[in-house]
């Protein structure tokens, strides 16, 4: 049987916006995954702020994805109890799809830089390769990939871990500022898919949230 390379995306997705989805359909196309997993985190270990219901979060997940039949959001973190740890969602994807796969991390530079404080991190290195998106300021928005490479270099983490640099335009979208702008009334179309931008405006998401 063809071995298969699968993508997981943990995160809290605060809301789920464009940046997410070109970093996720950069790496399929790069690094030729057969799928990327979206995983909405419940309340991630290190996390104490606000956050919009788990649900709520995963079905607008859901709801931005389904366009993208590489792509499928799933609730595996937030039907577990207790603390969530990508270790253990790694570990059960592994279990229900079998070691004969591969799988691929994505991750922020940002995030790959605390690797080492990780739960179980060096197994969890172990197991996986991470592709890492490199996180663009205001003033590289709109550059090339190789502008930013030099300032966060091609993986800033430890040596245990694997790690590919995802190749994709500069962005600078953020969950945060999509969120400020909700608490100040502001329109974030085009900064999240058209669906959310509705479900959003609907529901009011965010407006009472602190950012």
């Amino acid at each position: 049987m063809k071995v298969a390379n699968i993508g997981i995306f943990c995160g809290t997705f605060n809301p789920i916006h464009l940046g997410h989805l070109l970093v996720a359909e950069s790496a399929r196309d790069q690094f030729h995954l057969a799928k990327v997993i979206f995983v909405t985190s419940p309340r991630p270990p290190h996390r104490n702020d606000t956050l919009l219901d788990a649900i709520e979060r995963h079905d607008m997940v859901a709801l931005a994805v389904a366009d993208n039949p590489a792509f499928e959001a799933s609730t595996i973190e937030i039907e577990r109890s207790g603390p969530s740890y990508t270790i253990d969602t790694v570990e059960q994807l592994i279990a229900s799809y079998g070691s004969r796969d591969r799988f691929s991390l994505l991750v922020g530079a940002d995030n790959i830089k605390q690797l080492s404080t990780w739960h179980r991190a060096r197994e969890l290195a172990g197991l996986v390769t991470f592709l890492v998106a490199p996180r663009f300021t205001e003033s590289e928005a709109g550059s090339d990939l190789n502008k930013v490479v030099s300032a966060c270099g091609s993986c800033d983490a430890p040596s245990y871990a694997k790690c590919e640099l995802i190749e994709f335009p500069a962005v600078n979208i953020s969950s945060s500022g999509i969120r400020k702008r909700l608490r100040e009334g502001r329109s974030v179309l085009y900064m999240v898919p058209s669906a959310i931008y509705k479900v959003l405006l609907e529901k009011g998401h965010y407006r009472g949230l602190k950012v």
